[in-house]
């Protein structure tokens, strides 16, 4: 089981492979129905803008994710086992702080209660970002040698599927004002794309 990012780091660095999607889509019809104005375009790229949400750092773990994904996870057993709010006083790590906690977050701990070192583990992590402390984050990111995109809203995205095995799943969206994280072992495609929706949960707990 994980204990720090250092762990995935270290697997990361050795050679894991990084996987990467690409996807294309061509549409054929009758050309009169293809033909689209100055205008209509320019409509759509106004719809398509994206809406500027400011950051509202949550209080605690109790309030970072949604009633909906907490009851998610609770039917998978899975509970608030450290971070502030939980019913425990240990920090997540015992090594130190996280990154996210090390620039003023928080980090929250997700497990069955008792059995952090089960087969579930997934750490959640918020911090909000200055100008002067983005270029650091960016940079760290950079090192872990994640793969690079930007999500729907506008986040750059820094991110590594993991194995069933010895890598974590890690997705980040890094937005001017702020910087959240999802750390699930055991990897892999489907603890990927869990950790994603639970990132999208906390963004909108964390915006107004």
């Amino acid at each position: 089981m994980w204990r720090n990012r250092e762990i995935y780091r270290a697997a990361a660095l050795a050679g894991f492979l990084v996987f990467s999607l690409s996807a294309c889509s061509t549409s054929q019809g009758d050309g009169a129905d293809q033909v689209t104005t100055d205008d209509e375009v320019a409509a759509e790229t106004e719809q398509a803008e994206v809406v500027q949400l400011s950051f509202s750092p949550p209080a605690d773990c109790t309030t970072l994710l949604p009633e909906s994904a907490i009851a998610g996870l609770a039917a998978e057993g899975i509970e608030l086992v450290k971070g502030p709010g939980s019913s425990s006083t240990e920090p997540i790590f015992v090594e130190g702080n996280t990154p996210e906690e090390l620039v003023g977050g928080i980090s929250c701990l997700y497990s069955v209660p008792g059995e952090e070192e089960a087969a579930v583990s997934i750490l959640l992590s918020v911090a909000p970002v200055t100008e002067a402390a983005r270029p650091g984050v960016i940079n760290d990111l950079l090192a872990q040698n994640l793969n690079v995109g930007q999500s729907r809203d506008g986040a750059l995205t820094y991110w590594i599927w993991g194995d069933d095995f010895n890598v974590p799943a890690l997705h980040n969206n890094l937005y001017p004002d702020s910087w959240y994280s999802a750390l699930l072992q055991p990897g892999g495609r489907a603890a990927y794309d869990k950790g994603v929706g639970l990132l999208e949960g906390m963004r909108q707990q964390t915006t107004r």
